[in-house]
């Protein structure tokens, strides 16, 4: 999963380079993105008590 949010950033960042017209989609692309790995970080913490990150 982590592959396919690094394999949307590419593109979007691709679109971007190549496409500059295409701006609005890169951006739809980097929105759907970020709420995916909000959602991976929700799945994969649901059960903790404290997140695995840094305290």
């Amino acid at each position: 999963m982590e592959f396919l949010n690094l394999l949307i950033i590419l593109v979007a960042g691709w679109l971007l380079w190549r496409r500059p017209d295409k701006e609005r989609l890169a951006f739809g692309l980097l929105v759907a993105s970020c709420l995916l790995m909000a959602l991976l970080f929700l799945i994969g913490t649901h059960t903790s008590f404290v997140p695995g990150v840094n305290l």
